[in-house]
């Protein structure tokens, strides 16, 4: 074995979600060259086998084997090499490294021999195929096994690929009509938004993939008819799907590969001219299978090919990502992509304040969901997508004013959809009459005619709340207005109300109508409610607290704040109260809580829009006198308590379901215009 120590340079590569600064991204590391510092660990029982085919180019192999070895994986593993008849000193090389697996072949069989061979003689129920020209980063393995035992519909996961400077080789593949193939993703920067998040994809290069040992099985392994090589991975992703399972691609599974250093890149000559010959034989094999893909004719195809076989594209332009364990509008938002994907949709988001919002984006991208977090991303998108994209939804006034003239340049084809949230007109108008403001009666003027705009250009218009719908039916009859409320499940069934104490008011307090229902409860309902009850405390919980709240707290006011998890306090509640004055649309708090069994106080303007009975499923007052008694009454009585906790959930949570807003998506979303990849 040879005992010189040699260094080799590459470029630094990034994790899709460790984005850097360009000259950070650019430093070089180091990787020295030294056969003595590769051993693996000896496993009785492996759960994955990396099994690595091997023609020669030791040189190759070894940094391969290197890298593998520094891996420190928390998933037991062996490695397995099938020395497919190397002309070099390869096979004396492997047998002398600690914990290996090496096999050699009795003759050249060529790529698909040397998988198959490897395969039987591995022991692990995942099987992980790695090409020996490549470097794998940290977490490679580990995310690749965890993808499967994440979700039983996967059976096959491939990694990001990486070239040695630092740029994208293919973060899945496409696969169009005539059989040719696309790296989605080439020659880009890893922090581009649409590389990263799991998604389903036509096929992912058997230069890393991880597939399930029972199906591959079942199959037969890689098909000899590809032999040597070429169309062989492709091939075995069509049979994945064949047996009802799923491939996706997880770009948090990172790997380098030196491209073209195995087979060349010439495929006129060589081993590579077999790319040629194999495509003719996939797609005699796979042509009923390839009708129902789609075109290879230019960029909007390339983006629509990125999600296997999406029913459509649908963009949504809003002011920021999501954020739900914070705001009833982000919990609807949530909703309404859950719902898009559950459909069948590929869901793109492009989030006015152009921030990767963190843990929210990356929870999203894990999902499937694209959060393209910058302008040339977003601008991008939709200048090279626009022709394929079904479905646009515009939420808010003022986003829809900002892009509503590039989308209808873009996409003139697109189902466009203007998502009021709430008439933010109307809420001001009201909040403007409470308190006397000419300054907020010229705003809501102003709102008003953004959202008429947005109305009139768009072909259909969300509202939240019957009250909304019907208040423009008889200002705007030119417009079409579809309902799609909060989306809200039962959480707690059958509450009691045993050892419960607490009021508590939840909301986002830099919505000014909870600063004012805050101020209200605490100054003027608070005191009524203590001069019978004199241990009761309103608890102020939620996110965004200024001075206005915080100077509230004093003797029966605690000012709590954001919490992650509301269910602890929801559990200690004994009433929730929305003390709301004015607002618009259909307030997801109260939805909230009942989702928890709650029973629940609140004014006429708190329940506007929902289908509830005054009295039977929610206690309404609107004075604080009103307010405050029944308040009591619910902290006093457990049969009341009992009896109006279980109706509300029962009626408002009916309302709300998930089932009525998948109903109402697909309905808009029926006969959506543009091209689609059906299927």
């Amino acid at each position: 074995m040879a005992d010189q120590v040699q260094q080799i340079t590459v470029q630094r590569i990034l994790g899709p979600t460790n984005a850097a600064a360009q000259g950070d991204r650019e430093r070089p590391v180091t990787l020295w060259r030294n056969p003595m510092l590769i051993e693996f660990p000896e496993h009785t029982a492996p759960v994955a086998s990396v099994i690595i085919p091997v023609h020669g180019q030791w040189t190759v192999t070894q940094d391969c084997l290197q890298s593998l070895s520094r891996l420190h994986s928390s998933t037991p593993f062996e490695v397995v090499v099938v020395d497919d008849c190397s002309p070099d000193d390869t096979a004396d090389e492997l047998a002398a490294i600690p914990g290996l697996r090496h096999v050699r072949t009795g003759r050249n069989t060529g790529f698909v021999g040397a998988c198959n061979l490897g395969a039987e003689h591995a022991r692990g129920s995942v099987l992980v195929f790695l090409n020996n020209d490549t470097l794998v980063h940290h977490r490679w393995l580990d995310v690749l096994v965890e993808t499967l035992d994440q979700d039983p519909t996967i059976g096959l996961v491939g990694s990001l690929l990486m070239y040695p400077d630092g740029l994208v080789q293919e973060s899945g593949g496409i696969i169009f009509q005539d059989g040719s193939g696309h790296n989605f993703g080439r020659r880009w920067w890893p922090e581009n938004s649409a590389i990263r998040g799991t998604r389903e994809v036509d096929y992912c290069s058997g230069a890393s993939i991880a597939v399930r040992r029972a199906l591959f099985e079942e199959l037969g392994g890689f098909d000899i008819r590809y032999a040597p090589a070429y169309y062989e991975d492709v091939d075995l992703c069509f049979g994945i799907r064949s047996l009802g399972y799923r491939v996706v691609v997880q770009p948090e599974s990172v790997l380098t590969h030196l491209e073209g250093v195995s087979n060349g890149r010439d495929d006129t000559g060589g081993l590579k001219r077999f790319q040629r010959v194999n495509r003719a034989a996939f797609l005699r094999k796979w042509r009923k299978e390839l009708v129902v893909n789609g075109p290879n004719d230019g960029p909007a195809s390339v983006w629509n090919g990125r999600h296997r076989r999406p029913r459509g594209m649908v963009l949504i332009y809003e002011s920021d990502v999501p954020t739900p364990d914070q705001d009833a509008g982000s919990r609807r938002l949530k909703a309404i992509i859950d719902e898009l994907r559950g459909l069948g949709f590929a869901v793109y988001l492009a989030p006015a304040k152009r921030r990767g919002l963190q843990p929210y984006t990356r929870d999203l991208e894990r999902e499937g969901v694209t959060v393209l977090t910058t302008l040339e991303e977003q601008h991008g998108f939709l200048i090279e997508a626009g022709p394929a994209i079904s479905t646009i939804i515009l939420s808010r006034p003022q986003v829809a004013g900002a892009v509503m003239e590039q989308v209808l340049q873009y996409a003139p084809d697109a189902l466009t959809i203007y998502d009021s949230v709430d008439l933010h007109g109307r809420r001001l108008l009201a909040q403007s009459e409470i308190e006397n403001d000419p300054r907020l009666r010229r705003m809501a003027g102003y709102i008003w005619e953004l959202e008429r705009t947005a109305m009139k250009i768009t072909d259909i218009t969300l509202v939240v709340s019957p009250v909304e719908k019907e208040y423009l039916a008889g200002r705007e009859p030119g417009v079409q207005v579809e309902l799609l409320s909060l989306v809200h499940q039962a959480v707690v069934t059958d509450p009691r109300p045993t050892g419960r104490r607490d009021i508590v008011m939840v909301g986002n307090y830099n919505h000014p109508p909870n600063i004012d229902g805050a101020q209200w409860m605490s100054r003027e309902v608070m005191p009524l409610i203590r001069k019978v009850v004199p241990d009761a405390t309103l608890n102020l919980v939620g996110s965004n607290l200024g001075p206005a709240v915080a100077a509230l707290a004093g003797p029966g006011v605690e000012v709590v704040g954001w919490v992650k998890d509301l269910a602890p306090v929801y559990a200690a509640a004994r009433v929730v109260v929305a003390p709301l004055r004015f607002g618009a649309g259909v307030k997801g708090k109260v939805a909230e809580a009942v989702e928890h069994g709650l029973p629940i106080v609140g004014t006429s303007v708190a329940f506007e829009g929902m289908p509830v009975i005054a009295g039977t499923d929610v206690a309404v007052g609107d004075t604080p006198e009103a307010f405050a008694a029944a308040v009591i009454k619910l902290l006093q009585d457990d049969d009341q308590w009992v009896s109006m906790a279980a109706s509300g959930q029962r009626r408002i949570l009916e309302a709300f379901s998930p089932k009525q807003a998948r109903t109402v998506l697909e309905r808009i979303l029926n006969d959506v215009p543009g091209w689609t990849r059906a299927g």
